[in-house]
């Protein structure tokens, strides 16, 4: 019986380092961590607007990607993961890149922001999110 246990508990001690780093709290894209990448590409957007002069056609590319982040975002908060929000708000972030001008500094913070949405849209559709 001893052996019985004592293999048992070697079993489930060698399982759960793999257990851990699929599901463990190092995960990429807890709820917090969504939150956190949210909050980052805001916190992007308004140091744009505070850094560079834009003409109305630039800020209003700006506002509408505050608004779709703020969408997503919204629906984040309810605890429902909306892909649909998400690719509208990567989509207006992008395309403020496209045809904004923004000094340097912005404009990679900005191109960051993106690749780091679209690796989390990608995350939900592995179903790592949600």
């Amino acid at each position: 019986m001893r052996s019985l246990l004592l293999f048992v508990t070697v079993a489930l001690l060698s399982v759960a380092p793999a257990a851990h780093a699929q599901f463990g709290s190092n995960n990429l894209y807890s709820p917090t961590e969504v939150t956190a990448l949210v909050d980052r590409v805001h916190t992007d957007l308004n140091h744009a607007y505070s850094v560079w002069h834009f003409s109305d056609s630039d800020r209003d590319r700006l506002n509408h990607a505050e608004k779709e982040l703020r969408e997503f975002s919204a629906t984040w908060s309810k605890g429902k993961f909306d892909k649909g929000k998400l690719d509208d708000a990567i989509g207006a972030v992008q395309h403020v890149l496209d045809e904004n001008r923004l000094p340097a500094e912005a404009r990679d913070a900005l191109s960051d922001d993106v690749a780091r949405l679209r690796r989390m849209r990608e995350a939900y559709d592995r179903h790592e999110i949600g």
